[in-house]
């Protein structure tokens, strides 16, 4: 038997257009009740298609940012909540030298303070049903920077560190929190692409990854991947294998620093943590060994 959500109850907010009403789409086929979320005015045909198609869809109108009533909603209106795909967003470029406070506020607001206030109002209904799946739709920028965007870059990469203590904190009630960095041709940034690449990154191709992920089966969590063009690769921490001195039995100097730099920086030998005890527990090992 396939992955279907049948009975369950998905919401996707940014979901009218692009990469949100792929994975909206994604997740109707698949047999949930999706509901899709914005501050744009109804969806009108898409999700009109959609219903005429047999799919179970509905929409909220509103700014994410009113997570607390937007949840509130979905539940007053389908009695649970069994996953979130938090999507909503937008860019507002600037030079760090230049932005403002508030394009750095309003950036920071839509993507992570939202990925927060939405959980939050989540999780006591996640706890009442057993359990709870959320997906935050971060970017390659928050991973490797872009220039003209500080604040994006900020917010995407900062939902890693909400979806890895969402992971820890969720655990025991089995409500899980992943990341996924896309890619795909929308009609906001493909207007100049050429046609053969349009075709091999549309956004559907994406939402699959999304799905599952959100799919009560799926118990990945705290987790960053990245998809795009029929490419899903999960992306890890990775640190050199470094400098380690013992500073109980030599000083430890800037020039100490200087002079090792290399060895500091060359990824020849490498460790991959996956928790902060474990990168603690590597990091001192060495230091127990000689105790």
């Amino acid at each position: 038997m396939g992955i279907d959500f049948e009975d369950r109850v998905v919401l996707v907010t940014g979901a009218t257009k692009g990469l949100g009403l792929s994975f909206a789409r994604c997740l109707a086929e698949a047999g949930a009740h999706v509901v899709l979320n914005s501050r744009t005015p109804y969806p009108g045909h898409s999700l009109e298609f959609m219903k005429n198609e047999g799919l179970k869809v509905s929409f909220i109108k509103g700014p994410v940012e009113e997570s607390q009533e937007l949840i509130d909603r979905v539940m007053d209106q389908n009695g649970r909540l069994d996953s979130l795909v938090h999507n909503a967003g937008f860019i507002m470029d600037k030079t760090l030298k230049k932005m403002s406070d508030s394009q750095w506020s309003d950036v920071m607001g839509v993507h992570l303070t939202s990925a927060f206030k939405l959980t939050r109002a989540a999780w006591p209904h996640f706890e009442e049903a057993g359990g709870g799946r959320i997906v935050f739709l971060s970017s390659a920028t928050g991973l490797y920077g872009n220039f003209g965007q500080a604040n994006y870059a900020s917010a995407k990469l900062g939902m890693l560190g909400l979806a890895k203590t969402i992971a820890i904190e969720g655990a025991k009630s089995d409500i899980t929190c992943n990341c996924v960095a896309p890619f795909g041709a929308t009609g906001m940034n493909s207007a100049n692409f050429p046609d053969d690449l349009k075709k091999a990154i549309k956004a559907e191709y994406v939402a699959p990854l999304v799905a599952y992920l959100v799919h009560k089966n799926c118990s990945e969590s705290g987790s960053m991947f990245e998809a795009s063009a029929g490419s899903f690769k999960k992306v890890r921490w990775e640190r050199s294998r470094g400098l380690n001195l013992d500073p109980r039995q030599e000083e430890i100097t800037i020039d100490k620093i200087a002079k090792s730099w290399e060895e500091i920086v060359s990824f020849s030998d490498s460790e991959h943590p996956d928790s902060m005890g474990e990168a603690l527990k590597v990091m001192y090992e060495r230091l127990l060994d000689n105790a």
